[in-house]
């Protein structure tokens, strides 16, 4: 079982938060809401200033944000599915597909009907529309996943801290990156991260419930 019995209310109470979160959050993007424009605003202008009078720091913000691109996350996706099915690991098969599947449909519903424009001096490439951001939910997901599948194997406390640190801090980074080459706005990355952490723990949740009535 993916997720045991007395991590599932810890689980929907993150996906809960996660929810109301992003939901929140859309709204003031929607609208918008002046406070949140102005921060978003003044955070991309120092943001863009900093990677101007430093290089290095916008080489290696390069190099973090292309470890998100999708086609590097579509060849570890493919990869994890193919060793899931060589391993005849169906429940776990499945449940990857289903919180990829769900955390993209999250993403992209209100991708498309909120159509934020994206900051205006941009130090990288990108298109489509700025909220919320791809890399950022695509990668936070997969770190999730990753976290959920590894931990089983993790025995040691150690193990697992290092796990979350490295797992974690790098989905953090990425997400970071996008905001420090300005093809984001900060709470374009915000609403990324809630996105991974509504769908997948939801998913989780959802697919050890029906493992549990599947094999009464």
């Amino acid at each position: 079982m993916l997720v045991q019995a007395e991590a599932r209310r810890r689980w929907l109470w993150t996906a809960g938060a996660a929810v109301t979160a992003y939901a929140l959050l859309t709204a003031a993007v929607e609208i918008p809401w002046g406070p949140l424009m102005a921060r978003d605003a003044t955070i991309s202008a120092a943001a863009h200033r900093f990677a101007l009078e430093n290089p290095a720091w916008r080489e290696a913000m390069t190099a973090v944000t292309r470890t998100g691109d999708t086609v590097v996350l579509l060849a570890a996706l493919a990869f994890t599915l193919g060793f899931l099915l060589r391993r005849r690991l169906f429940a776990q098969l499945g449940f990857v597909c289903a919180a990829v599947a769900a955390s993209a449909a999250l993403r992209l519903t209100v991708h498309a009907l909120v159509a934020r424009p994206r900051p205006e001096d941009m130090l990288s490439v990108a298109a489509g529309w700025s909220y919320p951001s791809g890399h950022t939910s695509h990668f936070a997901t997969a770190a999730l996943l990753l976290l959920l599948l590894a931990w089983p194997l993790a025995r040691a406390r150690w193990q697992r801290a290092a796990l979350v640190a490295v797992v974690g801090g790098w989905a953090v980074l990425v997400g970071a990156s996008r905001v420090a080459l300005v093809v984001h706005w900060p709470s374009d990355v915000l609403g990324g991260w809630l996105v991974a952490l509504a769908s997948v723990p939801l998913i989780a949740v959802s697919h050890a419930v029906w493992l549990n009535h599947s094999r009464q």
